[in-house]
């Protein structure tokens, strides 16, 4: 029996483990989130080996030495707690995922997962002079060498120390996009504190498993598009449906920049959802303009990727000529997107349509911002995306048959999460404030612990007596 890919695994949860743990103070969702901090501390040590040179084991060793550097100081400064951390909501989290991973069962033949994310993950292994050489190679470009690393990242960290194996390969990115699903289902239910913990909990996990929905195999079969977009719209989530997102931004700041770091429709989809933060959170620039950070990694690689000589099909490529043909183009992009999510998008226009007129009162109560936030978010993504298909240079029926399943999943995801909210209020009673802890029942009821994902510059309160003048 073969045991890489299990090794593989371990490698990328004790790699991960530190770091997460030091940001989340659980040692249960720093398992769940583990996976995602090994991406990321791989993705800065292939970027660091591109920039100075030298072999990606080198620079993976000295990342994972800083990353527990980083971990020792995080620890050192006082946190909040962080509420859900236990094992049993760390359980439930994971649970419901595990059917749909039964796909990771399918052979590893997809061809974006080997052309695109698995070569980029075999040059990145096989050191800097090797990786400049592929991504400026005009023989490249079907690969998309533009794109960014974090998928084929941790690939290369594995693939770097043991034998390459596509088996392995398709192991680890479906443990890194897991890992992204989880952290949504979190989010979703941390943003839904003054719900019902059951309506609460079964809510996240729907919105969770709405990543499969598109395309089965999109979490297992070796490729980005679940990864980002579920990453996407759990820092969506945090960042425009919380009552105080600005408070803990840490979990949220790490989940897009790994969506900026995924794809390059991603960091496009990151800027905007910037913009809406920057926006939201006007009355704090100081802290709102942390959110601007991802962008910068996903501006960064593409300045780099430039500078190799990397070429793109989108901006390189022959344009669609005006008139005639870009109404046509519009008009069957047009179609198939509706094909795929024309349904969800319209039933979670209704739904958020009826709460608007009778429940807002209710939205506030339970402590969820506007929902028009998340509907300006799906807009502005899905503007975007119609325009890419209308100006691209690609014959566009072949097009849109290869790819619209995949690139519309972040539109899904946000119509998912916008009616999860409408349901959750309408379900929510007279959405009295009470604490999360309060309406657990006692099979998820851990005890409470000190937890945080961001450090609280506040020194801790003196506690005061009073003296009794006799």
């Amino acid at each position: 029996m073969d045991l890489t890919p299990l090794l593989a695994v371990l490698a990328l949860l004790v790699a991960g483990f530190p770091l997460a743990f030091a940001i989340l103070r659980s040692p249960f969702l720093a398992l769940l989130f583990a996976p995602l901090a090994a991406a990321l501390l791989s993705t800065v040590a292939v970027v660091l080996m591109l920039v100075v040179g030298g072999p990606l084991l080198l620079w993976i060793a000295l990342v994972l030495a800083a990353g527990l550097v980083c971990a020792g100081w995080l620890l050192r400064r006082p946190g909040e707690p962080v509420p859900y951390g236990g094992w049993r909501h760390a359980l439930l989290i994971v649970l419901p995922l595990l059917p749909p991973c039964l796909m990771i069962f399918e052979p590893a033949s997809r061809w974006d997962a080997h052309s695109i994310w698995w070569l980029h993950a075999g040059y990145f292994a096989n050191g800097s002079e090797y990786a400049r050489t592929a991504i400026g190679s005009p023989a490249f470009v079907f690969s998309h060498t533009d794109y960014p690393p974090l998928a084929s990242a941790p690939v290369a960290a594995v693939w770097s120390v043991v034998e390459p194996d596509f088996r392995t390969a398709q192991l680890v990115g479906a443990l890194v996009t897991v890992s992204a699903v989880a952290m949504l289902v979190y989010l979703v239910r941390r943003t839904l504190a003054r719900v019902s913990a059951w309506v609460a909990w079964v809510l996240a996990i729907a919105v969770g498993l709405a990543t499969w929905s598109n395309v089965l195999y999109a979490v297992t079969g070796g490729l980005a598009d679940a990864l980002w977009s579920a990453a996407f719209a759990a820092a969506a989530v945090a960042l425009l449906l919380g009552a105080d997102p600005l408070r803990r931004p840490l979990l949220p700041l790490l989940l897009l920049t790994v969506a900026a770091l995924s794809k390059n429709e991603g960091l496009i989809a990151v800027a905007g959802l910037a913009v809406l933060v920057t926006v939201r959170g006007r009355a704090d620039l100081r802290r709102a303009a942390l959110v601007w950070l991802p962008v910068l990694a996903g501006g960064a690689w593409a300045v780099l990727v430039r500078v190799l000589d990397a070429k793109s099909d989108i901006t390189n490529g022959t344009f669609a000529d005006q008139g005639a043909q870009r109404v046509q183009r519009f008009q069957v992009t047009i179609a198939a997107m509706w094909d795929v999510v024309g349904l969800v998008l319209v039933g979670a226009a209704v739904v958020a349509l009826v709460g608007a007129l009778f429940l807002r009162g209710r939205r506030r109560a339970a402590g969820l911002a506007s929902d028009g936030w998340v509907w300006a978010l799906n807009g502005y993504y899905l503007v975007v995306l119609i325009g890419t298909y209308l100006t691209g240079p690609n014959e566009i029926e072949w097009w849109l048959a290869t790819s619209v399943q995949r690139v519309t999943l972040p539109v899904l995801l946000l119509a998912t999460v916008s009616i999860a909210g409408w349901v959750a209020v309408a379900l929510a009673g007279d959405g009295r404030a009470e604490s999360p802890a309060a309406r657990e029942p006692a099979l998820l009821a851990a005890p409470r612990q000190r937890t945080g994902d961001w450090p609280d510059p506040r020194p801790p309160a003196v506690p005061t007596t009073t003296i009794r003048r006799s």
